[in-house]
């Protein structure tokens, strides 16, 4: 499975030139214009109208507006060269604060337009603009070198705010472009080979019905057995994905038709096939009408006549009339089952893709809308034998992968490669300076219907807790050769009436096979303390601290495990019979990358489908 390269038309070689060639700072600082800073102030007035319909539902909706300034916010996104860089900044300030709420994504959105407002500000008005910009250029050239030499995303984590800032400000558009080819490339690919999703489609067709029918005036009646397959079948498309779900039967009739004193026994083979496409594109699921055809052809397999007086002669006469008659009667059983089954296709098909057309809204695209979560790049195409995702997850101070991915194993019905960037963004956005509590968490998996796991949950003598994350990498995943990390890092948090300071929780784990299967291996144990702190450095923990890593070790120490069997895939609703798929590939690297591969489940069990009557001519 090989999953379209889509980016921004980067080579693979990009980040390392600039290992060897340092970032040329050859474009000067240029004024912003009048039409710069009206676009910015048109941004933040894009970005208040999401937040003010938020705020509009809410209860408290008055006191945020109170305590945002919003008339402040409302004049300065009026402005354009009547802005005030101090009036942004304070904004911007109370944007940034600790408050709970701040940090759902249409707060997000305005205080990133204001500090891009306010960017704007500062290098039309400032007089330190030329020296500042002068700065960011050496910085950037730093960062990049450095990155491209460790070759991992936590050396080029300055990159993304600095781009940013030349961005909101007007400034370097050709070095911005060429950075950005290098670090902002995608960081999701999805494969799922046809035959997974075919597993909940394909099927086939044996079915016996009843005809009782009228051709040219003749009442005609007998059975039908019809034999087939309904199969689904990827359409190679690059810029979307297009499905097939195609019908190939073939009909067998027996039927007898009277007519006077005449009864004839008609033998028919008709050949049908229909096809419903869908298309699946980043916005909507679209199913385009049933194409059908058919073809048929009879033969007469006796004449039987009903009369006392002229029986040769009347089947004589008959048989002439049959013969005649055939290709006009064979056209009309042609088109009745080639209506027929069109009818009887998209009836069929119509309750499934609406699902899909419904669930692809209301699953998929509007909860990632909400949260914030949308990927900016989201790319979906086909193969003959695959359907490819590709996407990319990055703000405008967030950088993305900056290397291809690893290879997808040969023998994958469904791979994901997901770069450590995915990850670190979607936390940065879902829970930077967010206060989570235990009451929170349980009443949102009361609302899913789930079970607690029990590092969450609390013993009977256990005061409730709660963890403020910190704005920046709140959960952060880094990928090594071989190995995973994952890091928590909570500003504040408590237990009962207790509260303790800042405390940076990881564990580091190694990717072994196991009896034919995967698992993780965490590296020593759960490692907390405080940020900046050095183990083993002379520097000694308050008691404070101390205390909190008690609490902390024995909380997480349950959600990371010592040891992590990968356990099969189990799949949703009508997939649910392909799995569970075993893992056969887990692989990181040291450039941020982790691919996972699932192969089929063994043995299959064949999945089953709606019944489709059969389809006589």
């Amino acid at each position: 499975m090989v999953a379209a390269a889509v980016g921004r038309g980067v080579s693979a070689g990009d980040l390392a030139t600039f290992a060897g060639t340092p970032l040329e700072k050859t474009e000067s600082f240029r004024p912003v214009s009048e039409a710069a800073l009206a676009a910015a102030a048109a941004k933040l007035r894009a970005a208040l109208g999401p937040l003010e319909t938020l705020l509009a539902r809410s209860p408290s909706g008055a006191d945020w507006k109170n305590y945002l300034d919003w008339t402040a916010l409302q004049a300065q996104a009026a402005g354009g060269m009547a802005a005030d860089p101090a009036t942004l900044r304070r904004l911007q300030k109370l944007l940034d604060a600790g408050e709970n709420g701040l940090e759902m994504h249409q707060f997000a959105a305005v205080r990133r337009a204001v500090a891009a407002y306010a960017e704007a500000a500062e290098a039309a008005k400032s007089p330190d603009a030329a020296a500042t910009y002068a700065q960011r250029l050496d910085k950037l050239a730093a960062a990049v070198a450095a990155g491209a030499a460790a070759g991992t995303t936590e050396a080029l984590e300055p990159v993304g705010p600095l781009l940013a800032k030349l961005v909101d400000s007007g400034q370097a558009a050709a070095t911005v472009a060429r950075v950005r080819n290098a670090v902002d490339r995608p960081n999701l690919y999805l494969d799922v080979d046809e035959s997974l999703l075919g597993s909940a489609v394909n099927r086939v067709v044996d079915e016996h019905s009843p005809i009782n029918d009228t051709v040219l005036g003749t009442r005609v009646r007998g059975t039908g057995h019809t034999q087939g397959f309904v199969l689904l079948d990827f359409v190679p498309a690059l810029d979307r994905a297009i499905v097939d779900i195609a019908l190939d039967a073939t009909n067998h009739s027996d039927t007898r038709g009277s007519k006077g004193p005449v009864t004839v026994h008609t033998l028919g083979t008709t050949k049908v096939d229909a096809r419903k496409r869908i298309v699946i594109d980043d916005e909507r699921v679209t199913a385009l009408p049933v194409e059908a055809r058919a073809s048929t052809s009879t033969q007469t397999a006796g004449i039987g006549v009903n009369s006392r007086f002229g029986k040769n002669f009347i089947r004589k006469m008959a048989t002439r009339k049959i013969s005649e008659m055939r290709p006009q009667a064979e056209a009309i059983s042609e088109r009745k089952a080639r209506e027929r089954v069109r009818h009887q296709f998209d009836t069929q098909t119509a309750g499934a893709i609406a699902k899909a057309q419904s669930d692809y809204q209301s699953r998929f695209r509007r909860p990632l809308m909400e949260r914030g979560w949308y990927p900016e790049m989201l790319h979906l195409n086909t193969t003959d034998a695959t359907l490819s995702v590709v996407a990319r997850k990055s703000l405008s101070d967030q950088i993305a992968a900056f290397t291809p991915p690893p290879a997808v194993d040969p023998d994958a019905v469904m791979a994901a490669r997901v770069h450590e960037t995915l990850v670190n963004n979607t936390a940065e956005i879902t829970l930077g300076g967010r206060t989570i509590t235990q009451e929170f968490v349980e009443e949102q998996i009361r609302k899913n219907n789930v079970a607690l796991p029990e590092a969450l949950g609390n013993e009977t003598d256990q005061p409730p807790w709660s963890i403020t994350f910190a704005k920046q990498k709140p959960v952060e995943l880094d990928a090594d050769d071989g190995r995973v990390k994952v890091t928590v890092r909570g500003t504040k948090f408590t237990s009962g009436e207790r509260e303790f300071p800042a405390m940076d929780i990881w564990a580091a784990y190694r990717i072994e096979p196991a009896d034919g299967k995967i698992r993780l291996v965490r590296d020593g144990d759960v490692q907390i303390y405080p940020p900046g702190f050095v183990p083993g450095g002379g520097e000694k923990l308050t008691v404070a601290e101390t205390s909190l890593r008690r609490i902390l070790q024995k909380r997480f120490g349950k959600v990371f495990k010592e040891v992590v069997d990968v356990e099969p895939l189990k799949m949703p609703g009508q997939l649910e019979a392909a799995g569970p798929l075993p893992m056969e590939q887990l692989v990181a690297r040291k450039d941020g990358w982790v691919a996972a591969g699932w192969r089929k489940k063994d043995p299959a069990v064949p999945a089953s489908g709606p019944t489709l009557a059969a389809l006589a001519p």
